[in-house]
């Protein structure tokens, strides 16, 4: 490993860090110096950085991956977060696709509110690696599916991987909807999970534009892992709780912004339930 991950930058250092947690309860100072060939102190440096983004806990020695409920919420508690915010986004975004058109969904919360506001659309394709978007839209008559492939994250309830990639590849898409962790004017779109920025990453290559629907509350984060640089962005859709400063700075970049206001007395989606569509 350590001839693969010498001579990195902090932010590489960081994200092989994190990967390494994908599979270990822990690390230690003193290994990743070995394995960075760099010096203690850079490494605390770097595990500070880590903690202080709520990416990881910090422990004697080391670092710890969190518990599944500190780091990633699941599906169905999170699509109860910020209801309004996320179904007025989604009817807005909505608007914005066309009758015989194919677009993409990512596996966020508000992409599935997307979905719930596009069942009515004819002779629309939807490209998605998100299993619950599927659902949602399997019995909706004038829509096709087109589901990745890959391995199943249950946090997400999503596709990631290899074959999901590779499928994208051959796919040519107008407009793509995805969600972020957080927004950075310099790095773009960010998210946390490895695998998720790379699905991510390749849905986006595919699309004619990519617009992102996230809500006020994600202008406030951040995330280690971009997956959208600022220059390829078209639209970000939110809500008038976004910070006006970040969002004027954002159109600065020639990025368009709307701005939608909650709808008051939203209720949250129930996700569609896998199980009774598998016994139609």
């Amino acid at each position: 490993m350590a001839a693969d991950v010498a001579n990195l930058s902090q932010h590489e250092r960081m994200q092989e860090v994190l990967r390494m947690l994908e599979s270990r309860d822990s690390v230690h100072v003193t290994e990743l110096s070995k394995v960075f060939s760099v010096s203690e102190v850079t490494v605390r440096s770097d595990l500070s950085q880590l903690a202080r983004q709520g990416l990881v806990a910090r422990v004697r020695g080391g670092v710890r991956a969190l518990e599944r409920n500190q780091s990633e919420l699941g599906f169905d508690l999170r699509l109860r977060l910020e209801v309004e915010r996320k179904q007025a986004i989604a009817r807005a975004a909505a608007a914005m696709v066309e009758e015989g058109e194919a677009i993409a969904l990512d596996s966020s919360t508000t992409a599935y509110y997307l979905a719930l506001e596009l069942r009515t659309k004819k002779e629309l394709v939807v490209v998605t690696n998100g299993l619950l978007i599927a659902a949602a839209l399997a019995d909706a008559p004038g829509i096709s599916v087109l589901v990745t492939g890959g391995m199943l994250r249950l946090p997400a309830m999503s596709l990631v991987g290899d074959l999901g990639a590779d499928a994208l590849r051959t796919t040519r898409i107008s407009k793509g909807f995805m969600g972020a962790r957080g927004l950075s004017i310099d790095l773009g779109l960010m998210d946390l999970n490895p695998d998720e920025v790379r699905i991510k990453k390749e849905m986006a290559s595919v699309c004619e534009r990519v617009i992102c629907i996230v809500d006020g509350s994600k202008w406030h984060r951040t995330a280690l892992l971009p997956f959208v640089d600022t220059d390829r962005l078209d639209t970000i859709v939110t809500d008038t709780s976004a910070p006006a400063e970040q969002v004027e700075a954002w159109r600065a970049r020639g990025v368009e912004i709307v701005c939608v206001d909650p709808i008051e007395g939203a209720r949250p989606a129930a996700p569609a339930d896998l199980r009774r569509l598998s016994a139609r």
